[in-house]
């Protein structure tokens, strides 16, 4: 199938630049969706906002073909997938002109970002049927402030960075008082621990005899990024790891939204953090969650997570404008209470692959495909040759 004469227009996937053969990332997930629009009738280019001759108005990128990637050269794609992902001010700044520029040549998105997580916690924030979900946060402002918030939370606190992902330069804080004389008024008679993982998703863990001394850590080891600030929620096993469940929701050929799966993903123990980029490993959600709660208590909790994963996209779309695809996740604490504790436009889809479940493995990646095709048929068509 020719990217320049296909039944349907192109659809472009927006990938990172990276160093290697071939130069972008995804390349298993890319090569799954070049497989799939061949098999629906979907011409799929991978490319970088880079990577465009504006003259010309020409691309080059990359397509999979008899088992190979393929160098090509095509038009702009009309739709795109965006998969860019930023880890830090320098690679969105880097990637922002260019997709700007896209955006004005009427290029159309498959879905729209969210921004990050305080932008995501501000709209959610607004949505009746699950704002009593959502963890109390706010924006980390500096050394007094974070001594307050842990005063006020039993010396506990959690801070992330608004624009990460993976648990990457995620930080866990725990003020110890060191003495009878300790003021908890003031940063005297405490001591610190800091567990986290640094920027380049590594583990790590500092104890400070001081506590000035570990805010002040803190506060260098954000060095000006925007980071949320949120109680240490416990949401860990009886074995001490952390987990949370992850469900997907995507729209599916006709446009509408539908649950393609859900797993749970289980920490390192006394991690803080339960993403498979560091460490952890999935597992199916209904086994998991009996084996944690009971049946009973276990089944509840599944129906109220799905009621509220299918409230939510249609909500952050009325605000936000068209999304395709969404990964939610949830923790549960030793109440048995749920907790929303983030929503994703870029969701990754490999706890499947992990968890076995190969109907939720093929829907997450065929989906966006035949989303694609929806819109490339229903709306596109409509204003485009």
């Amino acid at each position: 199938m020719s990217l320049m004469k296909g039944p349907l227009d192109t659809l472009g996937i927006l990938q990172n630049e990276r160093v290697g053969s071939p130069p972008f990332a995804e390349t298993a997930f890319c090569r799954k969706l070049c497989l799939s629009g061949q098999k629906r009738g979907v011409p799929v280019l991978i490319f970088s906002p880079h990577w465009i001759d504006w003259g010309k108005r020409l691309v080059r990128g990359y397509t999979y073909e008899d088992q190979e990637w393929k160098s090509v050269t095509a038009p702009i794609p009309k739709l795109v997938y965006d998969r860019l992902t930023f880890t830090n001010e320098v690679q969105y700044r880097k990637n922002r002109a260019a997709v700007a520029r896209m955006r004005l040549s009427g290029t159309a998105w498959l879905s729209v970002g969210l921004g990050g997580k305080w932008d995501m916690y501000r709209s959610l924030s607004r949505i009746d049927s699950i704002k009593h979900l959502l963890p109390e946060t706010s924006l980390y402002s500096g050394v007094k402030a974070l001594n307050d918030f842990l005063h006020e939370h039993q010396g506990k606190a959690f801070l992330k960075p608004h624009s990460g992902s993976k648990g990457r330069s995620a930080l866990f804080i725990q003020r110890l008082g060191s003495s009878a004389h300790a003021d908890s008024s003031s940063i005297r008679g405490y001591t610190i621990v800091v567990k986290g993982r640094d920027d380049s998703n590594q583990p790590f863990e500092h104890n400070f005899d001081r506590l000035q001394a570990g805010l002040h850590w803190i506060h260098s080891f954000i060095n000006g990024r925007k980071y949320v600030l949120q109680p240490y929620l416990t949401l860990n096993s009886p074995e001490e790891e952390p987990f949370d469940l992850r469900t997907l929701m995507q729209k599916d050929e006709t446009g509408r939204w539908a649950l393609t799966g859900m797993a749970v993903r289980i920490g390192l123990e006394n991690g803080i953090t339960s993403n498979l980029h560091g460490g952890g490993h999935a597992a199916d959600a209904a086994q998991y969650l009996k084996a944690q709660y009971g049946a009973s208590v276990s089944q509840q909790l599944i129906h109220d997570i799905i009621q509220y994963s299918e409230c939510i996209p249609e909500a952050l779309e009325a605000r936000h404008g068209r999304l395709a695809e969404l990964g939610i996740d949830f923790g549960i604490d030793r109440s048995s209470r749920i907790w929303l504790l983030e929503v994703n436009s870029k969701p990754g889809r490999a706890v499947f692959e992990h968890t076995g479940e190969r109907e939720a493995e093929m829907h997450a990646v065929e989906r966006p495909i035949l989303y694609a095709r929806h819109v490339l048929v229903r709306h596109l068509r409509r204003v485009c040759p």
